[in-house]
C-alpha cells in the first residue's frame, strides 16, 4: 500500500507540472519487472522515483522534469536489447539497468551500436547495481557510467578488513552461476588469498542462479567442512533462502555478503536468529554514521516503509545527473557525458564521491557492517527490530584499483 502511495504521489507530481508532455527528460528503467527478481526491481524503482521526485520538486534539470519509463527485460539479455529499442523509440535519453550483469553487458553493447548508427539520436547507459568489474573494465564505454562499487573494489575492502580478523582461518565460498557470481568468486580467491595466505578454502560451491528453493544440502556441506566463515555474492531470493537455511540448520559460521542489505535478506536473518553472524560488504548501509543518511532514510521510510540505503546507485545516479546538467547548462547527451566525467557529489551515505573519467566508475568509500538486534529507536530493516552496526569504513583510496578500461571516444 505504501509503495502504491509513493508511485501515486509521483504520478500526481508529474501531471501537475506537465511532465507527461513531450518536453520531459525521459529516463528508462530496463529490468526484470516479472519473475523472481521483480521484488528487487520494485525496490529499485521506488528509490529511483523518490530521488527523481526530489529533483522535480526543485524544478527538474534545466527546466525539464524527469520522467521515469519502465520496461520489463524478463531477466533476459536478448529481451534487454529489445526493450532498449522500445525505450529509445519512446524518447528515453538515459537507459538504466541494475539487475544482472549480463543484462548490463547486453545494454551497453546495444547502445554502442545504436549510437554509432544514430549520431543525432544518442543515449547514455547508467549501471545502477550490477556489480561486475568488466562493466568499467573490458566492457567500458564512453556512453556508460557505473554508480556502484564493483565486485573487485568490495573484495579489496573485504580483504583489508579480514587482515584484522586473524581468528578466521577456514573459509567456504558459495556463489551463483553467471558473470557476477563467478567474477566475485575469482576476485575473492585472489585478493583475500593474497591478504590472508593463511586462510584455507574448505569448500567452493557454485549453484544455479535464482532457481534453488531449498539450500539445506549446501548448508550441510558447509557445516561438515568446519568453515568458520562463508563468503557469498548471492543476492535476492537466493541470499534470503540460503540465510534462512543457515539459521534453521544451526550453522555457526559467520557470513560475509555483498547484497544482504537487499530485499528479503534482513527478514530471513532476523527470523533465523543470525544475530551478529552476517556481515555486509557493500557501498554502505543504514548503520553508517551520517546525519545526511539518517535524514534521507527517515524521510524515505516515512513515504515508502522501506530502506533506501540498499540501493545507493539510484541516488548517486540522480544526484550526479542533476549536478552534471547544471554544470553543462544543457540536457544534450554529449554535454551531459562531458559534465559527468569527473563529477563530484555526495552519496546517500554522506560520503564524497566522483566518477573517474578514465572508466566512468564511481570512486567512494565502502562499509563493513554486521546485522544485529538493534536498540529501540535505531534504524532497523523491514520492521524486524534488527539493523546494521557498522564495524569498519574502508577509505576510497584503499579500494580504488587501477583501471583496465581502454575507452574508445568519439
Amino acid at each position: 500500500m505504501k509503495k502504491t502511495h509513493i508511485l501515486f504521489a509521483s504520478a500526481l507530481t508529474l501531471m501537475a507540472t506537465g511532465a507527461l508532455a513531450e518536453d520531459t527528460f525521459k529516463f528508462a528503467m530496463i529490468d526484470p519487472f516479472s519473475g523472481p527478481a521483480a521484488m528487487v526491481t520494485e525496490r529499485i524503482e521506488n528509490v529511483l522515483r523518490y530521488s527523481v521526485d526530489e529533483v522535480n520538486a526543485a524544478g527538474g534539470i534545466n527546466g525539464q522534469q524527469i520522467e521515469i519509463l519502465t520496461f520489463d527485460n524478463k531477466m533476459s539479455a536478448q529481451e534487454t536489447a529489445i526493450q532498449a529499442q522500445k525505450a529509445i523509440d519512446a524518447g528515453a535519453r538515459i537507459l538504466q539497468t541494475s539487475v544482472s550483469s549480463s543484462n548490463t553487458f547486453a545494454l551497453v553493447d546495444f547502445v554502442n551500436k545504436h549510437n554509432r548508427r544514430n549520431p543525432d539520436d544518442q543515449v547514455i547507459v547508467f549501471d545502477g547495481a550490477s556489480h561486475d568489474p568488466a562493466i568499467t573494465g573490458e566492457k567500458c564505454s564512453y556512453y556508460s557510467f557505473s554508480w556502484v562499487l564493483d565486485a573487485d573494489m568490495k573484495t579489496a575492502g573485504l580483504a583489508h578488513y579480514l587482515t584484522e580478523r586473524t581468528d578466521i582461518t577456514k573459509v567456504y565460498l558459495l556463489n551463483a552461476e553467471g558473470s557476477s557470481g563467478q567474477t566475485t568468486r575469482q576476485s575473492v580467491i585472489e585478493m583475500v588469498g593474497e591478504a590472508r595466505p593463511d586462510i584455507e578454502w574448505v569448500g567452493d560451491d557454485t549453484h544455479p542462479l535464482q532457481k534453488i528453493t531449498d539450500f539445506t544440502p549446501y548448508i550441510a556441506k558447509i557445516k561438515a567442512s568446519g568453515a568458520q566463515a562463508v563468503i557469498t555474492s548471492d543476492w535476492g531470493a537466493d541470499l534470503a533462502l540460503v540465510l534462512k537455511a543457515a539459521g534453521e540448520g544451526g550453522l555457526e559460521a559467520e557470513w560475509f555478503t555483498y547484497f544482504s542489505t537487499g530485499p528479503g535478506a534482513p527478514t530471513a536473518m532476523a527470523q533465523s536468529g543470525l544475530d551478529g553472524k552476517v556481515y555486509s560488504v557493500f557501498d554502505g548501509d543504514a548503520g553508517v554514521a551520517s546525519d545526511d543518511l539518517h535524514a534521507f532514510e527517515a524521510a524515505y521510510r516515512s513515504a515508502s516503509g522501506f530502506s533506501a540505503s540498499p540501493f545507493p546507485g539510484d541516488v548517486s545516479a540522480i544526484r550526479a545527473l542533476t549536478q552534471a546538467a547544471e554544470k553543462a547548462g544543457s540536457n544534450e547527451v554529449h554535454d551531459l557525458i562531458a559534465a559527468l566525467e569527473g563529477i563530484e557529489f555526495t552519496t546517500v551515505y554522506g560520503a564524497a564521491a566522483t566518477s573517474r573519467p578514465e572508466d566512468h566508475q564511481i570512486i567512494t568509500q565502502m562499509a563493513v557492517s554486521k546485522f544485529v538486534d538493534v536498540p529501540e529507536g535505531t534504524l532497523d530493516e523491514e520492521g524486524t527490530g534488527w539493523g546494521w552496526e557498522n564495524v569498519a569504513i574502508v577509505p576510497a583510496d584503499v579500494i580504488t584499483l587501477p583501471t583496465t578500461c581502454e575507452m574508445k571516444r568519439p
